[in-house]
């Protein structure tokens, strides 16, 4: 399979996923904000996030700021399209990674620029401490992310060993 096609797979099926997610959970949860699933671990939330990771910039103007944060995601996304573009086609993990992080970008995109917020529905937690509330955008972003850091030391050790 060549990296395009790859990499459009991957980016695609986590857009889909995230934004299907987000359909279902305004449908079922809006109404009544918060399902319990494992008590005293994790529930499903409907929040509207309007800033960023962990709601920073929520408190900005709001134009202002949905213009700031889509042009971040877009200057993100030109960035993975260099990267795959630049990578080898045999270097799967790093496609992968690449791709997970596109996808994230996309579907949190699509909310932004649709809702001027995205939405956030996995809330977890223990006792009082909550961990911030994300999505599958947001689970494919981080996993993307500590796979370009798995790769980046992998491909470290492997020179050192060479």
């Amino acid at each position: 399979m060549g990296k395009w096609l790859l990499a459009g797979l991957v980016t695609g099926v986590l857009v889909i996923a995230d934004q299907v997610t987000k359909l279902a959970v305004v449908d079922a949860l809006a109404p009544r904000g918060r399902m319990e699933v494992m008590p005293g671990f994790f529930d499903l939330v409907f929040t509207l996030n309007t800033g960023v990771s962990f709601g920073m910039f929520s408190g900005h103007p709001g134009v202002m700021r949905i213009l700031l944060l889509s042009l971040v995601a877009v200057v993100a996304l030109g960035a993975v399209i260099w990267f795959i573009k630049i990578t080898d086609p045999q270097d799967k993990l790093f496609l992968w990674a690449l791709a997970l992080v596109a996808g994230g970008a996309i579907g949190n995109l699509i909310d932004r620029v649709r809702l001027g917020g995205v939405i956030d529905f996995l809330d977890v937690y223990v006792g009082t401490y909550h961990w911030p509330a994300f999505n599958v955008a947001d689970a494919g972003i981080t996993t993307g992310t500590a796979l370009i850091l798995l790769h980046l030391w992998l491909t470290r050790h492997r020179t050192k060993s060479a």
